[in-house]
């Protein structure tokens, strides 16, 4: 056998490098993955109601809410996260990092969604309000049997988008000392000073994750789209 390429020698230390650092990179993932499922769960119901509020309730209701949301859009992600964690202690309220990591974020992601929510709910037609109302329907009902299961197939592209983009987020979560993929693949190469090996792992940690939302979004779209006997989509 002849001598190790130079492309043999770097699988090798790539191989090498994996299996002495992947309980740390695991670790990462299910830390992101973790994040990335609490905030979704938690941001997505914040995040229809306040569209609901914005969309069907009162001015005393709507525009508060509409500035408070504007507020948080408009602010980095970031400068999110250091305020909880940072500057809420001085507020009396200290958190760990995690937790401060699924505050601001979820802060962050309903602020968000609740626009992509509203805006379906806004898509509907004003006429089915008016049609519910000259039936005699409550407002409650309306929203349950008219209005929400038309604005749920137009909701669905936009929420998986942000939930991807809400995942990615979790990522600066590292930037308050959560031992995320990211900080974990960071740690490493500040170890090895492998940069390439660990930032092409982590990307496809990330990838993975949001390849299973994409997914979703395939099936939620196909199964209401049976339910309401919905055309299929063109294009």
């Amino acid at each position: 056998m002849g001598r190790p390429t130079q492309g043999d020698t770097i699988i090798m230390r790539y191989i090498e490098l994996f299996l002495q650092y992947y309980p740390e990179l695991l670790r990462g993932l299910s830390t992101t993955v973790m994040l990335s499922v609490v905030t979704l769960v938690i941001a997505t119901p914040l995040a229809i109601a306040i569209a609901l509020l914005r969309e069907t309730g009162s001015r005393w209701i709507s525009l508060p809410l509409a500035v408070l949301v504007n507020a948080v859009r408009l602010l980095p992600a970031l400068l999110v996260l250091f305020f909880v964690f940072y500057a809420m202690p001085q507020l009396g309220h200290r958190f760990t990092p995690m937790t401060a990591a699924m505050v601001g974020l979820t802060v962050m992601g309903a602020a968000y969604m609740s626009e992509d929510f509203r805006g379906a709910i806004a898509a509907i037609d004003p006429g089915q309000y008016r049609a519910a109302k000259a039936l005699g329907l409550s407002h409650l009902h309306s929203l349950r049997r008219i209005i929400i299961p038309q604005a749920i197939p137009l909701a669905i592209p936009p929420f998986i988008t942000r939930a991807i983009i809400m995942v990615k987020g979790t990522s600066l979560a590292s930037m308050v000392a959560v031992g995320d993929l990211t900080a974990q693949a960071s740690r490493a190469t500040s170890i090895t000073y492998e940069p390439f090996f660990f930032i092409v792992v982590a990307g496809v940690g990330y990838l993975l994750i949001s390849g299973l939302l994409v997914l979703f979004q395939a099936w939620a779209e196909a199964s209401i789209a049976r339910r309401y006997r919905l055309a299929p989509r063109q294009g």
